[in-house]
C-alpha cells in the first residue's frame, strides 16, 4: 500500500513540476518578446530625395527585428542614384560614375523626441560595412538597421553617414 501511495505522490509532484515549468517558459516568452509589439502605426516615407541629395527614395517600410541579441528597428528601402557624370555628388571626379553612401535612420517617438539608436554593426565588421555604391540611374534595395531598445518609434527620417564620389575612408 505504501508503494502505491509513493507512486501517486510521485505522479502528483511530477504533474506540479510540469505545470510550473510550462508557466515559467510561457512567462519568459512573454517577457522576452513583449517589446516586439508596437502600438504605433509607422507610415512609410513618401518618395522623395533623401536629405537634399540626388539619391531618390522610391519606397520604404519598416519593422522590428533581432540581430543576435540586439533589438533593431529596420528600414527597408528602395533607392535610385540620380547623380550624373556632369553633376556628381561633390566636385571630385566621379569614380567610374559611382556614388557611395551610408544611410542611417533617425527615430522619433509620437511627441517628436528623438529616440536613442545607433547603427547596427555586426560583430567583427568595420563601421562602413553597410556602404552602398550605385552607378548613374541604378536602383537598389537595402536595409538600414538601427540598434535600439525602444519600440515606441512613431516616425523616422533618413540621413547620410557618408555621401561621396569615393568610398568612405
Amino acid at each position: 500500500m505504501g508503494r502505491i501511495m509513493d507512486i501517486k505522490i510521485s505522479k502528483k509532484i511530477l504533474s506540479i513540476l510540469l505545470v510550473l515549468s510550462l508557466v515559467i517558459i510561457v512567462s519568459l516568452f512573454i517577457i522576452l518578446f513583449q517589446n516586439e509589439i508596437s502600438t504605433a502605426k509607422i507610415e512609410p516615407l513618401a518618395p522623395s530625395y533623401i536629405d537634399s541629395s540626388k539619391i531618390f527614395l522610391l519606397s520604404a517600410n519598416s519593422s522590428y527585428s533581432h540581430n543576435g541579441l540586439t533589438h533593431c528597428f529596420v528600414v527597408h528601402l528602395s533607392v535610385r542614384n540620380d547623380y550624373t557624370l556632369q553633376h556628381p555628388v561633390d566636385n571630385e571626379t566621379v569614380m567610374q560614375g559611382y556614388t557611395w553612401f551610408i544611410l542611417y535612420a533617425k527615430l522619433y517617438d509620437k511627441n517628436g523626441n528623438q529616440i536613442s539608436a545607433q547603427p547596427f554593426i555586426p560583430s567583427g565588421q568595420i563601421p562602413s560595412y553597410n556602404q552602398q555604391s550605385l552607378s548613374v540611374n541604378e536602383t537598389a534595395s537595402l536595409d538600414v538597421s538601427m540598434a535600439t531598445t525602444s519600440h515606441d518609434v512613431d516616425h523616422y527620417t533618413l540621413a547620410f553617414g557618408w555621401l561621396g564620389s569615393f568610398p568612405a575612408p
